[in-house]
């Protein structure tokens, strides 16, 4: 069955009812968020011992564990089916954390009819996400924000789930009696900022581009924060086909900025919006496999998708 990842983690009554708990998706940060949340309440809760293994095969089962109840974190889905699930005992848990491919199609399939198994997607939050998110954190924390100021909050906040719950610690830090709007932004968006500075120079010359960008961006952790701001708006040009509606999903806060954003949204046919999401693609990969590269892989992000937007 499928299960939210949200509904999981904000789950404060979390209670053991599966066999295979089947993590995946495309946002890592949420990924490895349910895998440590599964692992922690299945140890604490369930007494499991822990094993990391490659694939099922890979197990060796003639080896005496004492009738211990074992959680496996298994990273390749090679060779599973619902048999081999089977065979094994039924204090035997298996935790997959596999991002999407094209691979594990087949044994998601499989799980998702399965009543003990969870299959939990895992993507990028949307506003209704994060909403839920905020809600329960300022809840837990005996917080409140006025109203006005909880929406440009929300969409302050960033759609990956680490950057988010870090923002989020920050307001829990900053205190109750000192949340106002001009504090919020100082404290979750500074960064943003800047980055939104060098987004919207992108109709500059290549020169003034780099220029800017190579004084703001120094560093992996504000390349990252540079290309995941920047993807928030491309994914507003991605996720609306009409200019009301890209309108309307504007964040409060780019007031300013409106005019340029529907400028830019105008210039996206379809065919530019397919290169847009194929160069996204390939910089989530890039990102992921070259951190070291960071600096250099966000500008070389920027020029390609300058060169997208005038095409």
């Amino acid at each position: 069955m499928k299960v939210e990842p949200i509904n999981l983690i904000l789950n404060k009554n979390f209670k053991h009812e599966a066999k295979v708990y089947f993590i995946s998706g495309n946002e890592i940060t949420l990924m490895n968020k349910v895998k440590d949340f599964l692992i922690e309440k299945l140890k604490k809760n369930n007494s499991f011992e822990l094993q990391r293994v490659k694939n099922l095969k890979s197990i060796n089962r003639d080896v005496g564990l004492f009738n211990k109840k074992m959680l496996y974190i298994v990273s390749d889905v090679d060779g599973v089916n619902e048999g081999l699930i089977n065979s094994f005992d039924n204090d035997s848990v298996f935790l997959f954390h596999c991002e999407n491919s094209p691979k594990i199609n087949s044994v998601k399939r499989t799980f998702l009819v399965l009543k003990n198994s969870f299959v939990i997607d895992c993507y990028e939050l949307n506003k209704d996400t994060k909403i839920k998110i905020v809600k329960d954190f300022l809840l837990y924390n005996n917080l409140e924000i006025e109203k006005d100021l909880f929406w440009h909050f929300v969409d302050m906040l960033d759609n990956k789930y680490m950057l988010l719950e870090k923002e989020l610690e920050k307001i829990k830090e900053v205190g109750q009696e000192n949340i106002n709007y001009n504090t919020l932004i100082k404290t979750i968006s500074k960064i943003d900022i800047v980055d939104d500075k060098i987004f919207f120079k992108l109709m500059d010359t290549n020169e003034d581009i780099i220029s800017s960008y190579n004084s703001k961006i120094t560093n992996q952790a504000e390349a990252n924060k540079l290309y995941f701001t920047i993807k928030k708006f491309t994914d507003l040009i991605i996720d609306n086909e009409d200019e009301k509606d890209f309108e309307k999903n504007i964040p409060k806060y780019l007031f300013r900025e409106k005019n340029t954003l529907v400028s830019i949204f105008q210039r996206f046919s379809f065919k530019k919006k397919k290169n847009l999401i194929n160069l996204l693609f390939k910089t989530d990969i890039a990102m992921r496999k070259n951190a070291s590269l960071s600096v250099v892989i966000g500008l070389r992000f920027l020029l390609n998708l300058k060169k997208i937007i005038i095409s």
